[in-house]
């Protein structure tokens, strides 16, 4: 099983996939990668990003990896990019952002 992580604002409900969490030499994240292409290879979850962080610049974030409180009520948050109903995505979310 892979591990795979989360940005979240709790305080809005909302999450943004970041992929699964690749491992450095010393047992950090040393970066996150969704399919076969690296994320910042990926133009819209790269905006999204930057979206996500200006729209939550207030809030508190968090990087959810299993483990860590809340991973387990990802279910519960509405996702950037995802696609669940109620999901928001990627080409709504970016629609006439400027950014």
């Amino acid at each position: 099983m892979s591990t795979t992580g989360w940005l979240a604002c709790t305080a809005c409900s909302t999450c943004l996939f970041l992929g699964k969490a690749i491992g450095g030499a010393d047992d950090r994240v040393a970066y996150f990668q969704d399919g076969y292409v690296p994320n910042s290879e990926q133009r819209d979850r790269t905006r999204a990003l930057w979206k996500f962080l200006a729209d939550h610049a207030t809030h508190p974030l968090l990087v959810l990896l299993p483990g860590v409180p809340g991973y387990n009520h990802l279910d519960d948050l509405t996702e950037i990019g995802g696609d669940r109903v109620g999901d928001i995505p990627f080409d709504d979310y970016l629609s006439g952002w400027p950014g």
